[in-house]
């Protein structure tokens, strides 16, 4: 799973964060738990996945809370390379075992199981939720062993997830350039 080469110039990529609520400044600390990489914050190349996971968040509020929400498209760019020259980056080409292991491991914990400033790969999607919920009641066998997690990866279709990019600290986030204000949509 590749972040595409598309660049506005040698180095720099374009990328958008999808959120319900208005920001100044990346907070890490305002990330959710349980998530692919880690609770920090998550960008993606891809505008349509940052709206759509935007609006999904919009739903789930109203549906738990009975509360509206706005949702908001911020847009950044990216110095993909420069970040690999001074962080822990972690990139994950495809969605293939070590990557479905990861996930798994960091959707056990509420912050994050691993050592990287920086993670780039695919996006466990809602179909890939069903899939991990089933992991972890142990319908695919022992959970941890190599035939669930393995079965898990066929699973979720893992050639049509659309990559993301973590940030596992405030200090990573720095990298990220605010391009305007936040988009209302």
């Amino acid at each position: 799973m590749e972040i595409s080469s598309k660049k506005e110039s040698a180095n720099i990529i374009q990328v958008y964060h999808g959120s319900n609520y208005l920001f100044e400044e990346i907070d890490i600390a305002q990330g959710k738990p349980y998530k692919d990489f880690g609770r920090g914050f998550y960008v993606t190349e891809n505008l349509n996945h940052a709206k759509n996971l935007a609006l999904r968040n919009k739903r789930i509020e109203f549906e738990r809370y009975n509360r509206y929400v706005d949702v908001y498209i911020y847009t950044f760019e990216f110095d993909l390379y420069q970040s690999k020259k001074e962080f822990n980056v972690m990139e994950f080409k495809e969605a293939d075992l070590i990557w479905m292991q990861f996930v798994l491991t960091n959707r056990k914990v509420r912050e994050r199981a691993h050592i990287y400033d920086i993670v780039i790969g695919a996006t466990a999607d809602d179909d890939t939720s069903i899939v991990l919920k089933a992991y972890f009641g142990g319908l695919y066998g022992d959970v941890d062993s190599n035939e669930a997690i393995a079965t898990s990866l066929r699973m979720i279709e893992a050639d049509k997830l659309p990559p993301q990019i973590y940030f596992a600290n405030n200090k990573s986030t720095k990298f990220l350039k605010r391009k305007g204000q936040a988009e209302k949509i």
